[in-house]
């Protein structure tokens, strides 16, 4: 090998250096550039005489600066941080519309049990009776607001899932376009596509965003992408779409995730990215919300309904339905569909249909509360039959009243002592009472239970009024409102929740992009030192390239 020889090789080996470094710098504010770094070798030397003379230099390759842990770590927390901000997003939007004003149930039940507690002040008023009404369509309407609020959300999400997974698919099409050149590529010249593995990269990182993947790389450089329970999107060159599909059998309104032709359901196992925070959202707040919110609706129906149709109203008949619908109806009970099913005040169910006296001759202290009252068939009046009551007669003897609907007697054991306040159950002709009795009445005291026959009567509104405090739901520890604001705190605890972790995971992100440009981005003071060291090689290169020339030619002149 000849000195030009070897100063050639020096020479071009610093001019591919010099551009790996101008590359370098070009690609500065390029998006998921890895710096290039050229490794030289050196050439084999020449055997002359006795000694071996080296014959220069040339470039090994041209390596990427490529952390693979790290690659794995950004994307890792990129698909978290995507899936917790997806998730904080809805369902601030969710808590939102549960605590506004003008939608809130809160407001909405406490308008309706005041109008209950009006009508109970004034029975015979048609004007707090239309009230009542009123606030109870008010109240239905907001369960129809919120629960159409929630549909809306839920069709939202649907929109965002289809749009996810076109982007998915676009993604991985150009991942496995990406693959079949790597490997052109590397087959055919024995080097790496640096820029291609990059821009692949990039679109790996941008594919996590929207799902979380699991990645393996095989002896060609291809990458396989795989999804779920390990449905592979991309194996070689080869890719698969996801599709949406509506034949969900949790809910067929809804859209879910399918892979392949088939289009195999894979909506349970898709988690991680904006995506899988899409899915949870819907899993964990939407439908949790909307099963609350029906829950209050047919139990405030159920309970209404119960209490009103042990009224009666301003016309002396019993109350109907105050609520609808009624299962089993067509319409299933629930948040979208509750009404007010009655439209004349008077049709108000105000009074109570029995009524206890006592009589003028008792000494004693004692009294009869009915706590309620059911029938079946349902009730119909009169109660007890024309001019029938039911007679109680105390006996201080044996401590017992006994009970006459004057055809029938019963005893009830009674001892002032323990049993003031208990309730008993006491059964008529097709209607069953619960009586509360109370005090120490005197021997032979009587009471009676009759037919009420008091227009002004307001009994049953006042029990209508007392359902605001109920414990009818949660196992009996929560009423109507406590579980509206347990159901509010939950999803602004979910949402407070999921913007902490979102906060963290995008910390987490931000330092290990961090550590990984630090290794893999360009640095300029650097590249600028290598500018100088690569231009001062090249230009002794020259150099040895003109001493050769010259020794040449002084050889061709002592020729």
């Amino acid at each position: 090998m000849s000195l030009l020889s070897t100063g050639v090789s020096a020479l071009n080996t610093s001019q591919t250096s010099l551009a790996t470094v101008g590359h370098n710098i070009s690609n500065v504010n390029t998006e998921g550039y890895s710096r290039q770094r050229v490794n030289q070798v050196t050439l084999p030397a020449n055997f002359a005489g006795s000694q071996y003379i080296g014959s220069g230099v040339t470039v090994g390759s041209i390596e990427r600066i490529y952390n693979e842990f790290l690659s794995v770590q950004v994307r890792t927390f990129t698909s978290q941080q995507a899936q917790h901000e997806a998730f904080a997003e809805v369902a601030g939007q969710i808590s939102t519309v549960l605590g506004s004003s003008t939608s809130s149930l809160a407001g909405g039940l406490e308008a309706f049990f005041n109008a209950a507690n009006a009508v109970a002040n004034d029975p015979t008023s048609i004007a707090a009776r239309q009230v009542l009404l009123s606030e109870g369509q008010s109240l239905a309407n907001r369960f129809k607001t919120l629960d159409n609020q929630l549909t809306q959300i839920d069709s939202q999400l649907d929109g965002q899932l289809a749009v996810s997974i076109t982007e998915i698919n676009v993604i991985t099409e150009g991942i496995a376009e990406l693959n079949a050149a790597i490997i052109n590529l590397s087959t055919g010249s024995g080097g790496q596509p640096n820029d291609l593995l990059d821009q692949r990269d990039e679109l790996i990182n941008r594919l996590s965003e929207y799902t979380s993947v699991s990645t393996l790389q095989d002896d060609l450089g291809a990458i396989s992408i795989f999804v779920g329970s390990g449905q592979a999107l991309v194996v070689g060159s080869t890719q698969t779409d996801l599709t949406t599909i509506t034949d969900l059998s949790t809910d067929p309104s809804r859209l879910g995730v399918g892979y392949g032709p088939n289009a195999i359901e894979i909506t349970a196992e898709i988690s991680g990215g904006s995506l899988g925070g899409i899915l949870q959202v819907r899993g964990e707040v939407i439908d949790s919300a909307k099963a609350e919110l029906n829950a209050l609706a047919t139990n405030l129906i159920d309970n209404a309904n119960t209490i009103h149709q042990q009224g009666v109203t301003l016309d002396g008949n019993i109350g109907g339905n105050l609520f609808g619908p009624i299962p089993p109806a067509t319409t299933v009970a629930g948040a979208g569909t509750i009404f007010v099913a009655i439209s004349d005040p008077r049709d108000v169910a105000a009074a109570f249909p029995a009524r206890v006296t006592t009589n003028v001759n008792a000494t004693g202290t004692g009294s009869i509360e009915i706590s309620s009252i059911e029938s079946s068939p349902p009730i119909t009046l009169p109660l007890f039959g024309v001019g029938a009551d039911i007679q109680f007669t105390f006996d201080a003897t044996n401590n017992q009243y006994t009970v006459t609907d004057g055809v029938n007697n019963t005893i009830i054991a009674y001892d002032p002592a323990v049993d003031s306040g208990k309730t008993f159950s006491l059964t008529a002709p097709f209607v069953e009472l619960t009586v509360k009795l109370s005090g120490v009445p005197a021997d032979t005291d009587q009471y009676a239970i009759g037919n009420n026959t008091a227009v002004g009567d307001n009994r049953n509104a006042l029990a209508l009024g007392d359902l605001r405090s109920e414990k009818i739901l949660g196992a009996g520890t929560q009423s109507l409102a406590d579980a509206y604001d347990i159901l509010i705190a939950d999803v602004a605890t979910r949402t407070n929740r999921a913007d902490i972790n979102q906060q963290t995971q995008q910390g987490l992100l931000e330092q290990t992009q961090a550590r990984f440009d630090s290794i893999s981005g360009v640095n300029l003071d650097e590249e600028a030192a290598n500018l100088i060291r690569f231009q001062q090689a090249y230009q002794a290169a020259s150099q040895i390239i003109t001493v050769s020339n010259t020794v040449f030619n002084s050889l061709l002149q002592a020729l």
